[in-house]
């Protein structure tokens, strides 16, 4: 999955990058390289406390922990333009107090990791009708013999 995310990139130098849901750090861990500044926001503290030690070299990362839904609409004032959001939001989907804010950001780009295809199609839909456009959908078998997939949409502004 993050072999496919970094193929899919927007082609800039250095990104402003945000990602939602950030768990430990994996796609960040990635993306920081890639990236100017990026942002991430994550509730679990555990999580973020193993965010904070995997990505503790990278000087261009921020981490805000709390519920998206919260942090985000609380930092719009300050977030720099961006080029990408990556995010990975729980089977609920996008939160409609964080799906609002993301509309607001108008990012070049998004992707969207989904382990649930009701929650992704409600959500593609509203951020199809906010002006995105779906480039692409990828399925991922992460748990092969069960009915379980990850699906990644990439969509641009415009």
């Amino acid at each position: 999955m993050v072999e496919h995310v970094l193929a899919h990139l927007p082609q800039k130098p250095a990104l402003n990058t945000l990602e939602l849901y950030a768990g430990a750090g994996l796609f960040s861990l990635f993306l920081a390289e890639h990236s100017r500044e990026l942002i991430a926001i994550e509730s679990s503290p555990s999580a973020c406390f193993d965010f904070a030690n995997n990505l503790d070299s990278y000087d261009n990362v921020r981490l805000y922990e709390g519920p998206v839904e919260q942090v985000l609409p609380a930092l719009m004032d300050e977030l720099p333009s961006l080029d990408l959001v990556l995010l990975d939001p729980p089977r609920a989907g996008l939160h409609p107090r964080a799906r609002e804010s993301l509309e607001k950001l108008s990012s070049e780009h998004i992707v969207y990791i989904s382990c649930d295809p009701s929650t992704l199609a409600r959500d593609l839909k509203r951020l199809c009708a906010a002006g995105y456009k779906l480039e692409d959908l990828h399925l991922f078998d992460m748990f092969p013999q069960t009915y379980h997939l990850e699906t990644m949409a990439i969509l641009q502004r415009g």
